[in-house]
């Protein structure tokens, strides 16, 4: 799944960013 970050998060990237994560790590964490 990529996902557009909306705050910056350590391990991922900056705001803004376009990241692939799998669909689990995006559903339980980045989306809540």
């Amino acid at each position: 799944m990529e996902v557009i970050l909306n705050q910056d998060i350590d391990r991922l990237g900056k705001v803004g960013v376009i990241v692939k994560v799998k669909d689990g790590f995006a559903r339980n964490f980045l989306i809540p």
